[in-house]
């Protein structure tokens, strides 16, 4: 009478948030939580445990869903008991902030909708309740195409196995799908496979490897699609899936001998057996058993060779002993002759690594092999191997490296690792110096000796008739040409240039002889004249002479925007250009103090900006850049810097003389004012 009552009452519960739940004759309220879950999903319910003084004594867990108990369980009992329809759906579960009574309800249907109750009691305890239990409202949505998913399955290998996915409408189009992959694109399970009327997936002959996740997905006319998913678990009997035919062991260190199976449920036992007979490791002294059943030997020697076998059980049972392996012991290689830890060589050198090994009777000689530890190929070509040792002919930068040689036979192998390094190398000379000679000036160029583009340039220049050399350093790196000023006309002169990186400095280029040209051959202020020098690209050195204007094209040069400013280094000449332009550009440096601007240096260049390194205080200069049929201007004018010190300098002492001056005069006051007051005093 009182279970109808309460089924009665649960029905008029749905829509309620609160409800009073009679115990031990007191009225205790309760609210109740709603929870929302989708068809296929999962819900998980929360249910705490209260022990009397927090001690947890034996319970008995029971849930309800609408007045039918679906799961109970006994703590200390093994599996609980499930209603049939719940059978694989409801499992307990734990985590953070989850209760000791929780549970977790998958594949979930339309008809799981409703309300659940977690009570928990106390067998051995009186009263055998207390203010243990919690309510839920599930609420299922998205229920509008299947009205079963699938669900979760557990057969035995070579049984059959059927996973549901009942649709709304027979018409509709049902899909499997097993881990994302189509059951019609895997030939080996489609074979054994076929689709219900219902929609559910049967498979007619289970195997090991059909285990997985299955999903259903549904499709309907209007567009809409639905998917849930269910887990397949075959369970078959421990078995072998590997068994090599011999294995080697090395003699006097530790080794492990595998039995390669497969289980499901998990592995319980596994016994070895070694020719014919029960192999108990606790009986034998140096072995031992691993975690996953593996031999373990702690130092091998020939007592240890035999023929083994294994046979691995589960809770099902097993399907039969592994073939037999053949262990046999083993010198393991040993080498004579190793590398150092480090070889320096010079750049075209040849190299030798050793690495020999020591022979033993009756056994075959261990195989080597040499390889770089980035894994470059060897130099083709330029190595050679003898007896184990490497040999590098004409050592080259990309040879250097970490080179490991690698000894091994049946029962171990080893490696040892030896590095190679470059001695430092300084950068190659520069070549094919070119120069281009003005009345006070000279542009240099060059051809780089080294293709890094940390290499930076000086360059080294003298009147041939003076011993001193004074130096211009390139101040940005990878610029190879540079221009000279302040030279004197109508005067030889030698240049060279070095260049430098973070090694060092390297060598000297050849010089090239100039000569400046002479004011005397100048036939028109307007006009420019130069000369130019080449160095290594001929027999000799080729002098000339002439003149160069503007350049006529079509139509009038366009405007080049030019800017000059001072820098430490000297001034700074800059221009813009389109970065796709290779079009030479050329610079005349003008002096802006006399009438007729007169030219003081000539630089052509394929950079956007010229350093002129020697300007004079107070001076006024004009630079003129023309690039194709582009040209445009800009003026610069030099402080007196040196005057504006003198001032600077004349200011302070005037400054230092009045606070002189004031010092006296307070100094004078202190002196006077106690005469006056003794004579006031008398």
């Amino acid at each position: 009478m009182g279970e109808l009552w309460l089924r009665a009452w649960t029905l008029q519960f749905v829509a309620l948030t609160t409800l009073v739940h009679v115990a031990d004759g007191s009225l205790l309220p309760l609210e109740t939580e709603r929870l929302r879950a989708s068809v296929g999903g999962y819900a998980v319910m929360n249910c705490h445990l209260d022990f009397p003084f927090g001690n947890e004594i034996p319970y008995h867990l029971q849930w309800d869903k609408d007045g039918e108990t679906i799961f109970s369980w006994y703590s200390g009992e093994g599996e609980p008991q499930v209603a049939d329809r719940w059978g694989g759906r409801v499992r307990r579960v734990g985590g953070h902030g989850l209760g000791g009574g929780s549970v977790n309800v998958s594949a979930v249907r339309e008809t799981d909708a409703g309300l659940y109750r977690c009570r928990v009691t106390f067998p051995n305890r009186t009263p055998p309740a207390r203010n243990n239990g919690t309510f839920y409202y599930l609420d299922v949505d998205g229920g509008n195409l299947i009205v079963t998913p699938p669900m979760n399955v557990t057969v035995l290998e070579g049984e059959r196995a059927e996973l549901e996915c009942l649709p709304k409408s027979p018409e509709w189009v049902v899909q499997w799908y097993r881990e994302g992959m189509p059951i019609e694109a895997l030939p080996e399970l489609a074979l054994r496979s076929e689709l219900a009327i219902n929609g559910s997936l049967v498979l007619r002959h289970t195997i090991s490897t059909d285990l997985g996740e299955y999903e259903c997905r549904i499709s309907a006319p209007d567009g809409q699609m639905q998917s849930a998913s269910g887990f397949l678990d075959v369970q078959y009997k421990a078995k072998v899936v590997y068994s090599p035919k011999e294995r080697f062991l090395p003699y006097g260190k530790s080794a492990s001998l595998d039995c390669h199976f497969s289980a499901n449920p998990p592995l319980t036992n596994l016994r070895w057996e070694k020719d014919g007979f029960l192999f108990d490791p606790y009986n034998v002294l140096g072995v031992f058993y691993s975690r996953n059943g593996s031999l373990l030997f702690n130092r091998v020697d020939e007592s240890h060779e035999g023929l083994y076998s294994c046979t691995p059980y589960n809770s099902l049972g097993s399907e039969g002993p592994s073939a037999g392996v053949r262990v046999r012991v083993q010198r393991p290689p040993a080498i004579a002759a190793r590398p150092q830890p480090l070889y320096l060589v010079r750049l075209g050198a040849t190299v030798n690594l050793p690495c020999t090994v020591a022979t033993e009777p009756y056994y075959a000689l261990p195989s080597i092999r040499w390889a770089k530890k980035d894994g470059s190929e060897l130099p083709e070509g330029r190595y050679s191997l003898m007896e184990g040792n490497l040999t590098i002919n004409d050592v080259q930068e990309e040879d250097r490296g970490v080179y490991i040689c690698t000894v091994s036979n049946e029962a171990d192998e080893l490696a040892v690792e030896t590095e190679l390094l470059i001695e430092n190398v300084p950068p190659r000379a520069p070549y094919n110096l070119t120069a281009l000679a003005s009345f006070e000036s000279i542009h240099l160029s060059w051809v780089p000796g080294h293709n890094g583009v940390d290499v930076e340039y000086n360059v080294w220049y003298r009147e041939r008739s003076e011993s001193e050399w004074r130096t211009m350093k390139i101040l940005s790196r990878g610029v190879t040409d540079a221009t000279l000023v302040g030279l004197r006309s109508a005067t030889d002169y030698e240049l060279r240039v070095l260049s430098q990186d973070y090694i060092g400095d390297g060598l000297f280029s050849k010089p090239i002889f100039v000569r400046t040209l002479d004011p005397e051959l100048r036939e028109d202020e307007s006009e420019t004249m130069f000369a130019a020098a080449v160095t290594e690209s001929a027999t000799s050195t080729g002098v000339f002479i002439g003149t160069s204007g503007a350049v006529a094209g079509e139509g009038g040069p366009g405007e080049l925007a030019v800017n000059v400013r001072l820098i430490e280094e000297g001034a700074l000449v800059r221009w813009s250009r389109e970065p796709s332009e290779s079009a030479r550009c050329t610079l005349r440096w003008y002096d802006a103090g006399e009438p007729m601007h007169r030219l003081l240096a000539t630089v052509s260049t394929l950079q956007d900006y010229v350093l002129v390194s020697e300007v004079e205080e107070g001076a006024s200069y004009w630079a003129r850049v023309q690039c194709a049929n582009a040209q445009g201007g800009a003026a610069l004018h030099v402080p007196e810097y040196t005057r504006l010190r003198g001032v600077a300098v004349g200011s302070a002492a005037a400054a230092l003389l009045l606070a002189a001056l004031a010092a006296a005069l307070c100094l004078a006051r202190r002196r006077l004012r106690p005469h006056s007051h003794d004579k006031r005093t008398r």
